[in-house]
């Protein structure tokens, strides 16, 4: 090897590597020649055995093992490859040159070197044949002093020989009977015949044999179907009569199984009785139960339809023998890891067979009752991993049991449930164990299988790699599921409604101590399951269960502001049950309970409980209106005198009541009670407008006394709450009855708009407020590092950066988790990227870097929500001057965080295919002709600044940011928002490029300039040829616009010139916005996306 090697051409580290992952280079070649110069086998043989030697020594030095091992590799190419390694085969050779001589063979065999018409391959079948039948594989002839290890990569080359080198069973046909006459001999050949038999199956089931043709593959399946019998024959008589108890010989036969099952269908085992030796094994024998399960699952995870209509009565008897084994699956306080697993595997396989097999479960009823009696036992089984596979198997087995009836069909009575399915007794009360997120030691609703907790204990400590609160989430969608299938029975759904009747005063009075939340909150997470799917039709029984069981929780004590936040929780998410009993005919004095709660807890509550009571009244004005339309006007009463007691959280009760004014549905209501909750905000908002307009003013606020500037930033969120909230009836009948539709669109006082919104005389009203605030906001906070503060002398500008460039922790961590969700310590050191300057106080820069942060982002959610308000907005009278100087100014000098927040929060809502729906197509088009010039050009122009500033040999100056440094973190905050934006930009041109058309000319904008702006993509138009909904960058299907826009020539012509913005428009800046656009193709249905990213990205909202 010394010799071999002499050159010097091994390269240490990244050398070595390139030549394995390139395959080929002048080095590897010039070796390869040297090696095909050995044309003396034996003398290959020779260093083949020599470098064997030196990989197996434990002393050998890496680079010579690394050179070692290419030599191995550099061999198998060899010609002589196969005849040195016939030589290494012989039992004189070393057992690890033994194994690597069968593992040459072996693949020689599968790389089609071994061309089964060569004289030489036929003296290597005949060889390796001679050392199975005359056992001349051991010297002795005694195989039991051949290492198993050697043994197996034999049978491994006599298999590979026998599909790739021969054309067996054909071409070899004494080869199947001589192994099995020979596997009579000895325990090792009984062994060897099934490692023969396996290695088989996975050559069949590998990729290299599609290099001979499909034809090749299904022959050799066919023999093994045609032989199956008798090969399942030699294995009953070789583990159960010849050689009784040896282990190798039965984990060789499990294995052998376990191949087998991907290439024989079900009913060849059923026939040969293969799964009671299976079953036998997995109860009494430790050793091969891992071995077995795995075989059981591949015997039984795929469709076994055929199986059941051919032997039905066989498959009924294993699938009962399997549940047979699961009443042995309990874990008691013994349980030990081994059986765990097993456990664990047996609700696997149950539930990998029912979700195969659906159809054949659904016309089996005797199956259904078994596999739920299986479900039922691995629910009361002490972990959570198991029983989150019996909660996936439940929705299954109820649907099969329970089916709605057909919509289109003859009438049809309800389902009742089976006599196997005991909702009240059994189901609900087992349910109610999955739904604790930890059993307390003191649970004593029913009997638990002796030592359940202390297995829990131990199981959970097993699962530790588990994501285990993510398991107990799943639990709870597996629990909403089993719900669901429960109501086309409305005898199912009212015992469930029963059982919680009787477990909700009990489980929500119980008296306080450590473990008491524990049960309060696994009983309201089992009814939160239930209250969806409780409907008008299922029945009076049922609806005066639920208006009870909503009085139970209602008055139920609250021991601690913990049990009263989860009550809350559960009153948000049950709102719609508040409807249901409406419909009935009893749902106004629950609803009246309901907010006397939530208000009670507003008054009295601390923040936190405060905001949860708030956020709760929103989610039930929005899912309960014909319940809310009844008392509405006392509701607003009481909630409008709670506004001045919440000033941090009016803006989320504002929304709650504009919310709730929807339920009226009747124009003259909604816009009465918008004025009245309004309109003492909006005669504050303006003259503080007016007060903050000026730069140096709201510079001045933030360093100095923040009383305004807070202000204004509460009264924002009251008007984003009331223009996202505001909504107009979607059915048009609705609509018309109400008084929403406009009869005369067209007419001056609505210039286009064909819905008025409640709001829209507030959103007139605040606009102009909004635009001076916008302006002035980034004047005088510009984030980019790049602009000093406008206005502003040179000590408060130095004071403000500390404002300026250090993002609110909010922002960062925004930011950071968009790189890595896993690390939050960036987000949770605010400080890190740009820590207060000595003498400041830390408390207050981080209060003022919340409120600009907030104040932000509430602006640019304001101004989008208020876009949605189109007869207030964009009918108004200087809205075009508001655009040029405010609203579109916002991209120069914001950070390209902020640059995302203003695309995202007010442009992609705008645009979206959803957006400005209540305006007519004129007005949309004189919208986007004056918006998407201008916006598209400035907001690629903002990032390409970004991203030119990150390739900077120095980019932690910059000459514009008078000395400030930006430090490492902060330029990596600022690649993330480069990221982050421009993914949103091109979000936003390609939802314009696959939803909009070309538009008109504008009355927005005047002149020939604006001509050719009206090629600018539009929101709401689309293909009228194309019937097909089309996904939206949002995720939402939008179906295809009700109108199609005509184009002129000539605007077409000025587009594809480039004439995208007018004379506003630089050259660079329209290139760079056409380049960005022109990329992104109008069929594309992931405009966001990298086609390698498989990942979902994470966006500053949260969702994926």
């Amino acid at each position: 090897l010394k010799r071999f090697y002499d050159q010097g051409e091994i390269a240490e580290g990244r050398g070595g590597r390139r030549w394995r992952a390139r395959g080929a280079s002048g080095v590897r070649d010039g070796r390869l020649r040297r090696v095909a110069n050995m044309e003396d086998p034996g003398v290959l043989a020779e260093q083949l055995s020599e470098a064997i030697r030196v990989i197996g020594e434990p002393q050998t030095a890496p680079a010579l093992r690394r050179q070692a091992n290419e030599f191995v590799l550099l061999i198998r190419e060899h010609p002589s490859a196969v005849a040195a390694a016939l030589r290494l085969t012989a039992p004189a050779a070393s057992p690890l040159a033994r194994f690597f001589a069968f593992r040459l063979l072996a693949v020689a065999a599968s790389e089609g070197r071994l061309p089964p018409q060569d004289p030489r391959t036929a003296e290597v079948r005949a060889l390796l044949l001679d050392m199975f039948v005359n056992s001349t594989l051991s010297a002795s002839g005694n195989l039991q002093e051949v290492p198993s290890f050697v043994c197996e990569k034999y049978t491994q080359a006599l298999a590979n020989v026998a599909v790739y080198s021969s054309e067996w069973p054909a071409g070899w046909p004494q080869l199947q009977q001589q192994l099995l006459e020979a596997g009579r001999g000895s325990r090792v050949h009984a062994t060897l015949a099934l490692n023969f038999f396996r290695n088989i199956s996975e050559a069949i089931q590998s990729d290299e044999i599609s290099r001979l043709g499909t034809p090749r593959r299904k022959a050799l399946q066919a023999h093994l179907r045609d032989t199956s019998q008798e090969l399942f024959q030699f294995l009953a008589m070789a583990v159960v009569s010849l050689f009784p108890g040896a282990p190798e010989l039965e984990r060789s036969a499990v294995l052998l199984v376990t191949e087998l099952a991907s290439v024989l269908p079900l009913r060849a085992f059923l026939a040969a009785d293969v799964d009671s030796w299976l079953r036998a094994k997995l109860l009494g024998d430790a050793a091969v139960r891992g071995a077995v399960l795995e075989a059981f699952t591949e015997l039984l995870a795929k469709d076994a339809a055929k199986d059941f209509k051919d032997a039905p009565e066989r498959m009924m008897q294993l699938l009962a023998g399997i549940c047979e084994l699961i009443v042995h699956c309990q874990g008691g306080p013994s349980l030990t890891a081994d059986e765990y697993e097993v456990h664990r595997g047996m609700s696997v396989l149950v539930r990998d067979f029912l979700e195969y097999n659906k159809p054949s479960v659904e016309r089996r009823p005797e199956l259904q009752a078994l596999l739920h009696g299986a479900a039922a036992n691995f629910l009361r089984y002490p972990s959570v991993c198991v029983q989150l596979e019996a909660t996936s198997m439940l929705p299954h087995l109820l649907r099969a049991s329970l089916p709605e009836p057909s919509k289109t069909g003859p009438k049809v009575e309800p389902p009742s449930p089976p006599a196997w399915l005991r909702v009240k007794e059994e189901l609900m009360p087992l349910l109610f164990l999955c739904a604790h997120r930890r059993v307390p030691p003191t649970f004593d609703y029913f009997a638990l299988p002796a030592g359940y907790l202390q297995a829990l204990v131990a199981t959970s400590e097993l699962d530790a790699e588990e994501d285990l609160p993510g398991v107990q989430m799943a639990i709870k969608g597996r629990l909403r599921e089993t719900m669901a299938a429960l109501m086309p029975s409305p005898a199912a759904t009212l015992a469930a409604l029963q059982f919680l009747q009787e477990l909700l005063p009990r489980a929500l009075g119980a008296a306080p101590d450590s473990s008491t939340f524990l049960t309060y909150e696994a009983a309201l997470s089992l009814f939160e399951c239930l209250v969806p799917y409780v409907k008008a039709k299922s029945g009076p029984q049922a609806l005066e269960s639920l208006r009870a069981l909503l009085s139970i929780t209602l008055q139920a004590p609250a021991h601690s502001p913990e049990h009263e936040g989860r009550r809350l929780e559960f009153l948000g998410r049950a709102g719609g049950a508040l409807d249901e009993l409406a419909e009935g005919g009893a749902g106004g004095p629950e609803a009246i309970a309901l907010f006397q709660h939530v208000f009670k807890v507003v008054e009295s509550g601390h923040q936190e409980l405060r905001r949860k009571a708030l956020v709760c009244c929103v989610a039930v004005c929005k899912a309960a209106p014909r319940a809310i339309r009844p008392v509405l006007q006392a509701l607003v009463d009481t909630a409008v005198g709670l506004l001045k007691c919440i000033p941090e959280e009016q803006h989320i009760l504002c929304e709650a009541l504009v919310a709730a004014s929807t339920s009226a549905q009747n124009f003259d209501a909604q816009q009465g009670l918008i004025q009245n909750l309004l309109g003492p905000l909006v005669a504050q908002w303006t003259p503080l407008a007016e007060s903050l307009a000026a730069p140096g003013k709201l510079a001045s606020c933030l360093l100095g006394d923040r009383a305004e500037l807070a202000s204004a930033h509460s009264l924002l969120q009251c008007f984003w709450a009331c223009f996202r909230s505001s909504t107009v009836p979607s059915r048009p009948e609705v609509a018309a009855a109400g008084g929403f539709a406009i009869e005369n669109a067209g007419s001056a006082e609505f210039s286009g708009v064909t819905l008025r919104n409640p709001a829209a005389g507030i959103a007139a009203a605040v606009l102009p407020g909004l635009a001076a605030v916008f302006r002035a906001f980034h004047a005088a906070f510009p984030s980019d590092g790049t602009r000093q503060p406008a206005g502003l002398d040179q000590a408060s500008a130095a004071k403000l950066q500390t404002y300026l460039f250090g993002l609110d922790k909010e922002e960062v961590k925004a930011l950071t988790s968009s790189l890595d969700a896993k690390r939050n310590d960036e987000g949770d050191t605010w400080s890190d990227p740009l820590p207060p300057p000595p003498g400041e106080d830390a408390g207050r820069v981080l209060q003022g870097r919340q409120l600009v942060s907030g104040m932000r982002s509430t602006l640019y959610k304001c101004l989008g929500a208020a876009f949605g308000v189109q007869d207030g907005v964009l009918t108004h009278p200087e809205l075009a001057s508001m655009l040029n100087a405010s609203f579109l100014e916002g991209l120069e000098g914001a950070h390209p965080y902020h640059v995302e927040l203003q695309l995202r929060n007010i442009w992609l809502v705008t645009f979206a295919p959803s957006g400005l729906q209540t305006a007519s197509v004129a007005l949309r088009r004189s919208f986007a002709a004056a918006v998407l010039p201008r916006l598209l050009p400035a907001a690629a122009a903002a990032l390409q600044r970004s991203w030119q500033r990150l390739q900077q040999p120095d980019a932690s100056q910059h000459p514009a940011s008078g000395g400030f440094a930006w430090t490492p973190p902060l330029l990596a905050l600022l690649c993330t928002g480069t990221v982050m934006a421009s993914r949103t930009f091109v979000e936003l041109a390609a939802g314009l490029a696959m939803h909009g058309a070309v538009p008109g000319p504008s009355p927005l904008v005047t002149g020939a300039p604006a001509a050719a702006a009206a090629a600018a993509a539009l929101p709401s138009s689309s293909d009228p040829s194309d019937p097909k909904p089309r996904q939206v960058p949002n995720g939402r299907s939008q179906s295809p616009c009700r109108e199609a826009s005509v184009v002129p020539a000539a605007a077409t012509a000025e587009r594809e010139a480039g004439m995208l913005g007018g004379s506003s428009v630089s050259p660079s800046s329209s290139s760079s916005s056409s380049s960005s656009s022109s990329s992104s193709s109008p069929r594309s249905r992931q405009p966001t996306s990298d086609p390698s990213d498989t990942k979902p990205r994470q966006v500053p909202n949260g969702r994926s």
